[in-house]
């Protein structure tokens, strides 16, 4: 039965509203929240629509509801990180909304250089490469000579995974967690990011092309349907989009 929440290892739930949740340390992590990503195309000249995304509201509805002790934010908190006062305000927002709930760990992606430039400067905003909580090591995901540890767990972001999933006649792609003995790789929390269908691309990620990944977790209407993964071959070289 499809569940909203998910315990895949004890006390690790992934939650369906592209979270998850460490039960021990109370920290609840996202990933990839790529803000400001139309003030970024548009400060580039593409004039994209300013839609909401959301992402204040989902997160404090996530923190209201799992009352962590700390959230971390897995990289790619914004989309690039060029000065435009609107995705600074945004980012300060999001930022002040949160720590009136909890402690907040801010990891950089590689979407977000310049963001330290940007913010870090006052000392009043602290970023991170990765963070620990207990056995759990998070980070982002796109050094490319990083190595996953000999024990423990590692929890990333980066890929933007999805799975497509169909009945025979007719497929659709999901956002998806993908999950290893040694890694689980999280889904973008951003709704602009579409997703890289594991079942036919390689991941770019060194770590997360060393993992053997038993399951994908796909994200369906606010449900999470575990799917088997026998298949992938994360030997291959990434495809082109």
């Amino acid at each position: 039965m499809s569940k909203a929440r998910l315990e895949v290892f004890p006390g690790v739930w992934l939650d369906a509203r592209h979270a998850l949740f460490l039960e021990d340390s109370r920290t609840l992590a996202v990933s990839d929240l790529h803000l400001g990503y139309a003030w970024a195309h548009r400060y580039h000249g593409q004039l994209m629509p300013l839609q909401p995304d959301g992402i204040r509201e989902r997160l404090l509805a996530l923190c209201a509801e799992s009352r962590p002790s700390r959230i971390a934010i897995l990289g790619d908190i914004v989309h690039r990180a060029v000065p435009v006062d609107a995705i600074k305000e945004e980012f300060l927002a999001l930022l002040d909304a949160l720590r009136g709930q909890c402690g907040v760990s801010l990891i950089l992606g590689n979407h977000d250089k310049g963001l330290r430039k940007l913010f870090g400067s006052s000392g009043e905003v602290e970023f991170h490469d990765s963070v620990r909580a207990g056995r759990f090591l998070l980070l982002h995901g796109n050094d490319q000579s990083a190595a996953l540890p000999t024990n423990g767990l590692t929890i990333m972001g980066h890929e933007h995974p999805a799975i497509s999933l169909g009945d025979g006649v007719r497929s659709a792609k999901f956002p998806c967690f993908l999950v290893a003995p040694e890694l689980i790789v999280l889904p973008a929390f951003s709704r602009w990011a579409a997703g890289s269908d594991v079942r036919a691309h390689a991941p770019m990620s060194p770590l997360a092309q060393s993992a053997r990944f038993e399951k994908a977790v796909a994200i369906l209407n606010g449900k999470l349907l575990p799917v088997p993964l026998q298949t992938v071959d994360t030997a291959r070289p990434e495809q082109p989009a």
